[in-house]
């Protein structure tokens, strides 16, 4: 992985940062020589074996945090601001998935993909603007999904929670970019993952015919792109979504 000088001791807060992904992510900014605190809700044991094998595992900062919980998100801030003092970089990936087609699907089952992929990204954000504008150089990363940009039968709440994390990205982009704060989305595709071990194998090699490189992204592949992102490389990089899945889409 490319080294960027720039992010080395930086903090980062990576919020779902158990899923594999998250992991991902947390691994690749810990290479840069970040400080990376990893908030997971309900299962560290992927982020303790991280840290107790990585190289860099002592920057690990492993938290527990209900992101629901506007209290828990004020205790975190707090924390941070008490240790860390700013957050330079902050990655909004925590995210469920609760699929079922629209004519059988529950408004509990709705509602709480909503919460969970978009309005913890609001109150999380939010009440972290003041430790990220106490960096010289703030970054907003959102995650989001192809799901957001083309048709995903049987979840509907999951792209209607996408779509609206690349709207809120970049509106929110236009009112921070005069502050000095960039932000930015990534739309990951199929990625090898848990979660893609969960479909049905004949349609992960349907989609996989349609993606032009033939196979499934890597969760690295969309970590590299993040602490890309995260970088002063894309320093002039505002409001936008970056495509990772191989040329699915092709936009």
């Amino acid at each position: 992985m490319y080294k960027y000088n720039d992010l080395s001791n930086k903090s980062v807060l990576v919020t779902g940062a158990s899923g594999d992904i998250g992991l991902a992510v947390c691994q690749q900014f810990l290479r840069q020589e970040c400080q990376v605190y990893a908030l997971y809700k309900s299962h560290d044991e992927a982020l303790t074996e991280l840290k107790n094998n990585h190289p860099q595992g002592g920057n690990l900062h492993i938290m527990q945090c209900d992101l629901a919980n506007e209290e828990a998100i004020k205790q975190l801030c707090s924390y941070l601001a008490e240790t860390a003092g700013k957050i330079d970089v902050l990655i909004n990936n925590a995210g469920i998935v609760r699929d079922s087609l629209f004519a059988t699907m529950s408004c509990e089952s709705f509602s709480s993909v909503i919460e969970t992929n978009l309005l913890t990204i609001f109150r999380l954000t939010q009440a972290a603007l003041m430790l990220l504008r106490a960096s010289e150089a703030p970054v907003i990363i959102n995650v989001a999904s192809i799901a957001a940009i083309v048709p995903s039968p049987g979840q509907i709440n999951y792209s209607a929670s996408k779509s609206a994390i690349l709207g809120f990205t970049r509106t929110l982009a236009a009112e921070m970019a005069p502050k000095g704060v960039r932000v930015n989305a990534v739309a990951p595709g199929m990625i090898e993952s848990r979660m893609v071990k969960k479909v049905s194998r004949t349609v992960v090699r349907e989609v996989i015919n349609t993606i032009p490189l033939k196979r499934l992204g890597r969760c690295a592949e969309v970590a590299d792109t993040i602490v890309y992102l995260s970088s002063s490389a894309s320093s002039y990089i505002v409001g936008q979504t970056l495509v990772i899945d191989g040329g699915l889409v092709m936009r």
